[in-house]
């Protein structure tokens, strides 16, 4: 039995229930359960210690799922950021499409994602 909303219409989903992202526990063997249970999960862009680590742990959920899922992608203020724009550009060829995104100022990435028909969930 699912339960329709207007968010579990817009995300292709049965249950308006989200995994959102958590640092270090966001991996596939957590977002594909929720996705096969129905649910929107996202795995956790930083938890990969790089942009192609991320590229492998989304075709890595894709193995394990063929339900919606996404990615988090948290933006902290630092004197060395990671590479934001390496992990967009991972997370937009893995054919994401769902993005949930935290933190400071976010509006860079969210119009990026946007651009490419990705739909963005800010917390």
């Amino acid at each position: 039995m699912s339960l329709r909303t207007r968010f579990t219409e817009a995300f292709g989903i049965d249950h308006p229930v989200v995994q959102g992202g958590m640092q270090w526990v966001g991996y596939a063997e957590m977002v594909a359960p929720v996705a096969n249970a129905g649910g929107l999960g996202f795995l956790t862009a930083l938890t990969q210690p790089t942009p192609e680590d991320l590229a492998k742990e989304i075709a890595r959920t894709r193995e394990m799922t063929d339900k919606p899922f996404g990615v988090n992608l948290t933006i902290l203020p630092a004197i060395t950021p990671p590479p934001y724009a390496e992990y967009r550009q991972a997370i937009i060829e893995g054919g994401i499409t769902i993005v949930e995104t935290a933190g400071y100022k976010p509006q860079e990435h969210v119009d990026h994602f946007k651009e490419h028909g990705i739909k963005v969930i800010h917390k």
